[in-house]
């Protein structure tokens, strides 16, 4: 019982965040950083680099160090400490922070820069959240990147096989992805103009797998029997609109969320090798640009479309374009004109303000104008004029407003012989030229900063797909079982033992098995991850209160489709005359789709599939008949075998809202090659 318990907890703090315990006093370290500081290490061992672009004036950086939580049942403890720089919470940039992670907790013998990582603790909700994160084994330090400040955690987990049950480490996910895979996945999607595909469902799958504690701490028992592989495929045949076990809206669902994960994951690792790259081959640049401009059309995947283009546009073309500008010939540059465009803030004669930019304010100019010119040539263009702007503006000023910046320089520097700046026009030009060239070159540096945070942005955009997909496995399920009991008449099925099926080797059966109660009939909530766990049953069988359930055949055995948040399956079946008419059926094989028109009809005196047109293919669809309809689990079925081929057909049908509809799988068996396909349908009736 207590594995079960253990099981279970693991699984709901994966998909829902540890909650923060709280209470305790704190022991505070701090230090003044500065635009010149940037930097320091306190007595506690945490660091901070700030970088170059966050700060204009000093600040005070604390950090407080509270009490220790742990979970001695589960196998865990959390360092915290809580960050303040001055009144900053949300930063212009993504920050490195470093904390110490205890190496000795982790049992003897696990890798302990294994059993760690980071976390952060939502303060609106409580709750403990992923961040950006990797370990530096070395200096046994956690490397904490973030854009906001709050309290972060070091997780010390005894097994560490069991951290991806906590902790979510999306720099090994992005190693772990192989480029070749990723390039396979974005040339898929740009070949599709953005349609969700195999390719990108499948590598997010593994990405899932790859988690062991994703699926509750039980993949590494079973990992032995090929566990992971199996999972992978199950949790794409979830996806597969097709799925004989899944509604339509949950499969779909699935497809997009994966399919929205595995695209995203694979433009980050491409992102990362053209960061990391000095030469990256034109074929990799262009996709990756293709897939970043094909992203912003889609609402979904324009927050890292954005960053994918933002980093290729920093990466390559403004690189190149500052380099050209480093390149042009730097004359002596007047010092009022100097003065004016790199030091001068204040009002001029006139009432015209004025503000000198910043290396911190130029970065900020260079985002913006790249994320609203997502297209590399507009947005080279629109850094081009904008540094040619800011250059030229001087020479537009009065020569009152002029003297105003001389009078400023004479106030701060005591300088007797500055004077009003008179050039010619063609004098003009030769100053702007080589100001334009001291300014690319002091710009420089801040490129490659862009590009980073570029990068930065595109891996919250994974990490925050990948919490999305674990709080849609993560999501609860209630599972009604209601008889459908005439006025004034008893069940037939009460204590009645029922349970689902089949079951994984990995399944606890016993959370899976019942009894019903009389016209209340059973409820039962899940996750949809506990489903998947217990290997996504897609049957209820009923047994006899006198009958064993691990012996005795089920008196009845009831197929269903699992939708959510709700699944609801009737005993007493569906009536055949309320099903007879005309659907509408679209079936799946194979990633390809078809719709036919059929009518569920008596056909001389026996009942079939009729369908609208002559096509001999859709005997491959749903066989014509004839077929035998058990109103007790509202299926129709029909079987013809023969020799060399053997045929099936089951059709479920289900009546909801009002609406009646049939789920259907057609199974053709070649006995002389012993190969099996199975086509899936769905049917609305539309009379």
């Amino acid at each position: 019982m207590k594995k079960i318990v253990s099981i279970l907890l693991v699984a709901a703090m994966l998909l829902t965040g540890l909650a923060g315990c709280g209470g305790g006093g704190s022991k505070s370290d701090a230090a003044t950083l500065s635009p010149e500081s940037t930097g320091i290490k306190l007595e506690n061992g945490v660091s901070v680099e700030l970088g170059n672009y966050v700060l204009d004036g000093e600040a005070e950086f604390t950090v407080a160090k509270l009490p220790v939580e742990e979970n001695k049942n589960e196998g865990y403890k959390i360092e915290a400490y809580d960050f303040k720089l001055g009144d900053m919470t949300e930063l212009s940039d993504f920050i490195t922070l470093r904390i110490p992670y205890d190496t000795s907790y982790c049992e003897e013998g696990q890798d302990s820069a294994k059993c760690v990582g980071a976390k952060y603790k939502n303060e609106t909700t409580g709750e403990w959240e992923d961040v950006l994160f990797e370990v530096d084994a070395t200096a046994n330090e956690l490397v904490i990147y973030t854009d906001h400040l709050s309290t972060f955690g070091a997780f010390c987990v005894r097994n560490e096989g069991k951290r991806s049950a906590y902790i979510t480490d999306i720099y090994s996910d992005i190693t772990g992805i192989d480029q070749q895979q990723a390039m396979k996945t974005l040339r898929e999607y740009v070949a599709g103009g953005g349609a969700d595909g195999e390719e990108a469902a499948g590598l997010a799958a593994r990405l899932l797998t790859a988690h062991n504690g994703f699926m509750g701490g039980i993949a590494g028992e079973a990992g032995d029997i090929g566990f992971g592989t199996d999972l992978t495929g199950t949790i794409l045949n979830m996806a597969s609109l097709g799925s004989p076990t899944f509604d339509t809206a949950l499969a779909d669902s699935a497809y997009k969320k994966m399919n929205k994960l595995g695209k995203v994951a694979a433009a980050v690792k491409i992102g990362a090798v053209v960061l990391s790259t000095d030469k990256t081959d034109a074929d990799t640049l262009g996709l990756y640009k293709d897939t970043a401009m094909l992203a912003l059309s889609y609402s979904e995947s324009a927050a890292w479309g954005l960053a994918a283009s933002g980093l290729f546009i920093f990466d390559y073309t403004i690189s190149s374009m500052f380099e050209q500008g480093m390149a042009m010939k730097m004359d002596k540059i007047d010092e009022v004109y100097v003065y004016f465009n790199d030091q001068f803030s204040g009002t001029l004669d006139g009432g015209n303000g004025w503000k000198a930019r910043s290396l911190k304010d130029w970065r900020q100019v260079l985002i913006d104008i790249t994320e609203a010119n997502p297209n590399e040539a507009d947005a080279k263009a629109a850094i081009e004029a904008e540094i040619d702007r800011y250059a030229r503006y001087f020479w537009t000023l009065g020569d009152m407003e002029k003297a105003a910046v001389v009078t400023d320089i004479k106030d701060k520097s005591n300088k007797g012989s500055v004077t009003v700046p008179d050039p010619t026009q063609a004098e003009i030009e030769t100053l702007v030229d080589g100001y334009k060239a001291q300014l690319y070159e002091r710009l420089y540096p801040v490129t490659q900063s862009v590009s980073v945070y570029m990068q930065r942005k595109a891996e919250a955009a994974y990490l925050a797909a990948l919490n999305e997909v674990k709080a849609f496995f993560n999501q609860s399920i209630t599972f009604n079982i209601v008889e459908d009991v005439p006025d004034g008449e008893k069940s037939q099925y009460d204590g009645y033992a029922l349970r689902f099926a089949p079951l994984s080797e990995n399944a606890v059966k016993e959370s899976w098995r019942g009894t019903l109660k009389g016209a209340a009939g059973a409820s039962t909530k899940f996750t949809l991850l506990g489903y998947v766990q217990a290997g996504c049953p897609k049957e209820l069988q009923l047994f006899k209160p006198s009958d064993d359930p691990e012996s005795d055949e089920p008196e009845l055995t009831l197929g269903f489709k699992l939708s959510a948040p709700v699944t609801e399956v009737k005993l007493g079946g569906l009536p055949l005359e309320g099903l007879l008419g005309t659907y509408s059926a679209t079936f799946t094989s194979e990633g390809e789709t078809a719709t036919y028109n059929f009518t569920f009809m008596y056909y001389e005196g026996q009942l079939v599939f009729m369908p609208e047109g002559k096509d001999f293919g859709t005997a491959f669809l749903l066989l014509p008949g004839p077929y035998e309809y058990d109103p007790s689990t509202a299926t129709a079925t029909c079987e013809a075998p023969s020799d060399a081929l053997s045929f099936s057909t089951h059709v479920r049908f289900i009546s909801e809202e009002g609406a009646v509809r049939f789920s259907s799988d057609n199974t053709v068996e070649d006995i002389k090659e012993g190969r099996t396909s199975t086509v899936y349908g769905e049917g609305i009736k539309t009379d």
